[in-house]
């Protein structure tokens, strides 16, 4: 794909026409929610419009029309109305980045849009585009263009369907593919849906899962009952790994008082001063210089 130079215009720099509606086509519809539909025409027609849609005039020599990158809903609600003209931002640009500004315009995390944001954002990507373009396109962080691709390339199919009709939240899903294995994305799902793992427990738990891939271990085999064995195992480590340095620490906070206490006494002062003249010996091993 031959990279277009992605400009990042100020308010000033931006050009907002009032452009007939009935030269505006919309080349990629989408389905819209009734109800919100409904406010949107109730909100326009007491308020008026108070965000402009924005259309792409690449090919307006050629058609004579304009197309539609973002608002369809303010549109349709306006030509509905009745009124002739609407106002809108005018951007010439290529038809994939128009297209990836039209969905990143309607993105929301709780509908079928996330799905496709991150579809479109990975065929970018493929394409040859930096997360760090993406991301000026967009208006997110490239961390967050990362995470999309990564949910893209890792994610089961089962996952990102789950994604896209509510079953899983984004952020659900963006813990389970830490774990690249099929094999241990489906026992999560299962979990999670059956109600034995919680969104607080996830991140524990996907960490162990992760360990004992990585260990070589299979995850094919594993039950909530083995799982929190597992889980109680480490639990028994941590804690005695936590006594230990306590331990440790203890101990060398009680050399610490009793050096302390030797400084305060004078003549283990005089003999210290003595000493520190002489040659410091050799120590070999693992206490070695």
């Amino acid at each position: 794909m031959k990279k277009q130079k992605i400009i990042i215009r100020s308010i000033k720099e931006r050009r907002f026409v009032r452009i007939p509606i009935d030269k505006i086509v919309v080349i990629n519809s989408r389905r819209r929610d009734e109800e919100r539909f409904k406010e949107t025409i109730r909100s326009i027609s007491e308020l008026g419009l108070y965000k402009p849609i924005c259309v792409n005039s690449r090919r307006l020599k050629k058609t004579g029309m304009y197309e539609l990158v973002s608002g369809e809903g303010r549109l349709e609600a306006c030509r509905q109305l009745g009124m002739t003209h609407i106002e809108a931002e005018i951007i010439d640009v290529d038809d994939e980045f128009a297209l990836l500004s039209g969905l990143a315009e309607n993105f929301t995390r709780k509908n079928k849009n996330v799905i496709d944001f991150a579809k479109r954002i990975l065929q970018m990507f493929e394409r040859g585009m930096s997360y760090a373009e993406l991301a000026r396109i967009t208006g997110k962080s490239a961390t967050t263009m990362s995470s999309y691709i990564a949910l893209m390339q890792k994610g089961e199919e089962r996952l990102i369907r789950g994604v896209e009709e509510g079953v899983f939240s984004l952020s659900f899903a963006m813990q389970v593919i830490e774990n690249p294995l099929s094999e241990t994305q489906h026992f999560i799902m299962n979990e999670y849906q059956n109600g034995r793992i919680s969104d607080r427990d996830l991140g524990r738990i996907t960490k162990i899962l992760k360990e004992r891939a990585e260990k070589g271990l299979s995850n094919a085999d594993m039950t909530m009952k083995k799982l929190t064995a597992t889980i109680k195992v480490k639990t028994k480590e941590c804690k005695m790994l936590y006594e230990q340095g306590k331990a440790k620490r203890d101990d060398v906070l009680h050399l610490r008082e009793c050096l302390l206490e030797l400084w305060k006494d004078e003549k283990f002062s005089k003999m210290a001063d003595v000493l520190k003249d002489l040659p410091r010996p050799e120590l070999k091993g693992q206490y070695g210089n």
